[in-house]
């Protein structure tokens, strides 16, 4: 079980602390002023798939990552397809619930706040970041060398830069490792939220926090590929339970049936989104030239049962946003 002393401490306490202390942002008002119909989004009548993806990374590279997989998924289903980069997870979560896109990429949490709003939405695939991997990533709590902060409990009174307070390994398992270590994630902190979880780490290089919360990839592939980052450069004091691989995910209460029926085909029966069958299919000339978000090696099937890890972590942290 996740976080299992945090579990006794809310069944002793009927969780009188965690309640107060997780106020995440609500997906706003989309949820009650909109409602989604077949064929009402950019998937319907117009011949466009419009994908929307979180901010994991600064928002140029999160596009250009896009590029092959945006051809990929026109090619196959015959329909244009267009990127919207969101300003946070409450945009995408709103546009899903809106209609107004068709597609999104990236946060657990984002997938499964988005459906609890009222989105139809089916995943498609979970981001695998190398052959072989296990289907999941973890959140990290960084320090710089030689600082005090040698476990969470150390960090009350301090600094702590977050990614987005709708950020699962940003935010929401933070969250429930700080509650699990005997502190209120915001009010026992100096909380910074920085918006992407390269933005957090470097805050904490140039000393604007004592500690940072991140996603693994970024702080051991992404940012030390881009010459941003090095293993001299950070302890790692914490790290998370596995969280369930980054969904690919489509709004089935936008796409006509035939394109959701493509798509499943691409992801599942054809595992087509693998850097190894793009090459064979002809998408790359080699596997140099393949390049999926995040530097993904696939994304492989999954199902709604795969983000039931979240729900859990939900449950446990009484976070406002899950139930909202």
């Amino acid at each position: 079980m996740i976080f299992p002393s945090l579990r006794r401490r809310l069944s002793a306490t009927a969780a009188a602390l965690v309640v107060g202390s997780l106020a995440l942002t609500a997906c706003g008002d989309a949820a009650d002023e909109t409602t989604t119909a077949e064929g009402n989004g950019n998937g319907g009548d117009d011949g466009v798939i419009t994908i929307t993806g979180v901010p994991a990374e600064e928002a140029t590279a999160l596009v250009s990552k896009f590029e092959l997989l945006m051809e990929v998924i026109s090619e196959e289903t015959g329909k244009e397809v267009e990127f919207s980069s969101s300003t946070d997870y409450a945009a995408v979560i709103e546009a899903l619930v809106a209609g107004q896109a068709d597609m999104a990429i990236g946060s657990p949490f984002s997938y499964v706040r988005a459906a609890k709003a009222g989105a139809e939405l089916e995943p498609l695939g979970g981001r695998i970041e190398e052959q072989g991997d296990e289907p999941g990533y973890v959140s990290y709590a960084l320090v710089r060398p030689g600082s005090d902060i040698q476990e969470l409990a150390d960090a009350e009174g301090r600094t702590v830069c977050y990614v987005d307070q709708g950020s699962t390994s940003g935010f929401l398992y933070p969250s429930a490792g700080m509650i699990d270590a005997g502190l209120d994630p915001e009010e026992d902190v100096e909380a910074i939220f920085s918006g992407s979880h390269d933005a957090a780490v470097l805050a904490l290089l140039d000393e604007t926090c004592d500690m940072a919360f991140a996603y693994d990839s970024m702080v051991e592939v992404l940012m030390p590929g881009r010459g941003e980052l090095s293993e001299d450069d950070y302890e790692v004091i914490w790290e998370s339970p596995l969280i369930p691989a980054s969904p690919i995910y489509m709004n089935t209460g936008t796409l006509d049936q035939e394109t959701q029926d493509k798509l499943r085909t691409m992801f599942r029966e054809d595992r087509l989104i693998n850097v190894d069958n793009l090459v064979e299919a002809g998408y790359c000339d080699s596997l140099e030239d393949c390049t999926l978000p995040e530097d993904s090696y696939e994304y492989a099937p999954v199902d709604d049962s795969t983000y039931d890890g979240i729900r859990e972590v939900c449950d446990l942290t009484q976070a406002a946003a899950c139930t909202e």
